[in-house]
């Protein structure tokens, strides 16, 4: 894939985002557990915006073709394996550090959602912090 049509990717996954959002915000009024749907609802629409941001920025990065495509999937696999996590802990109802302090999770619903966060973490990690180190310096002259 070039670089322009990463951008582009990025641009229109930030959009879907959105528009799941709004989804996920008719959740909230409709299914039990409105505060986890709640948390899903605004988590997706952050990850909309920052991937549309990061797709704005994608021409300014001064990363290579691996670089790019390292930051590109990374990015997109945090950004679906973290809505999955949301909407699996809203369908489940999972106790959280933020949302029940001190209330353990049950193990088979707590091993699926670890799970998933042992994917979102490290691919987190890597597209922002490739999208930083592409930021350095001075804007390359076209």
């Amino acid at each position: 894939m070039t670089p322009e049509t990463h951008r582009r990717s990025l641009i229109r996954h930030g959009f879907l985002f959105l528009v799941i959002a709004l989804c996920l915000g008719l959740a909230i009024v409709l299914l039990p557990n409105p505060r986890r749907w709640m948390a899903a609802h605004l988590t997706a629409l952050i990850t909309g915006v920052i991937l549309a941001t990061i797709g704005l920025a994608w021409r300014d990065l001064r990363l290579t073709e691996g670089q790019r495509t390292t930051a590109y999937w990374c990015g997109l696999i945090s950004a679906y394996a973290g809505l999955a996590a949301n909407v699996f802990g809203a369908m489940v109802d999972l106790p959280g550090p933020a949302s029940n302090p001190g209330v353990p999770p049950p193990m088979p619903q707590a091993a699926v959602f670890f799970s998933l966060l042992a994917i979102i973490v490290p691919t987190l990690f890597v597209s922002f912090g490739l999208a930083l180190y592409g930021m350095r310096g001075e804007r390359e002259r076209e």
